[in-house]
């Protein structure tokens, strides 16, 4: 018992000299040192904005990239996937409507990104007309894709064209708004 209480004693008088060597003496503030005052700096902490950058698919980048098309990457997504192009009746003349997309397809197709790719284009007809002659119609309205890509450099030779008349239909019915769908040339990317 005598032994615990020399090392109680022995503890209270080392805290009280570490207690007395830590206290100041009444001296110089911890603050200036030789007439010298600490000078504090705020710290300005800027703030970093950083705009993220949606991927673009490489197929529409290739198409920006081109300069071909004046369109937004929304516009130019749209006109990639347009693979449908219709005809009037008896006709293989293009709508004008469809020539910006033909001119994305056109730069894709021009581009790093797409000029491994091959196409075939197929041509089809309503049902009104001999099968002889809607399969000649149906191969018109494929070339006349053909050739407007061709214009536009893609090469001849990456292009297939096919006919199928009135053989394979968009729409069964036999009625206005069905002829009008399936008078139509079809892109099909390999």
């Amino acid at each position: 018992m005598q032994f615990a209480n020399v090392v109680k004693a022995t503890a209270l008088a080392a805290s009280a000299l570490w207690l007395a060597g830590c206290a100041s003496t009444g001296g110089e503030s911890a603050s200036s040192v030789d007439g010298v005052e600490p000078v504090v700096t705020p710290v300005v902490q800027e703030e970093v904005i950083v705009e993220v950058q949606p991927v673009m698919d490489p197929a529409v980048q290739a198409v920006v990239d081109s300069g071909v098309v004046d369109a937004n990457p929304e516009q130019i997504e749209m006109m990639l996937d347009k693979k449908m192009y219709s005809f009037p009746f008896d006709s293989s003349k293009l709508n004008q409507g469809d020539y910006k997309a033909l001119d994305v397809q056109a730069a894709y197709l021009n581009s790093f990104e797409g000029n491994n790719k091959n196409i075939i284009i197929q041509g089809h007809t309503d049902e009104r007309g001999t099968r002889t002659y809607n399969l000649a119609l149906g191969e018109r309205r494929a070339n006349a894709v053909k050739n407007y890509l061709v214009a536009k450099g893609v090469a001849a030779s990456r292009i297939e064209v096919i006919s199928f008349g009135f053989e394979k239909p968009l729409d069964p019915e036999h009625n206005e708004a069905a002829w009008g769908k399936n008078r139509r040339a079809l892109i099909v990317m390999n």
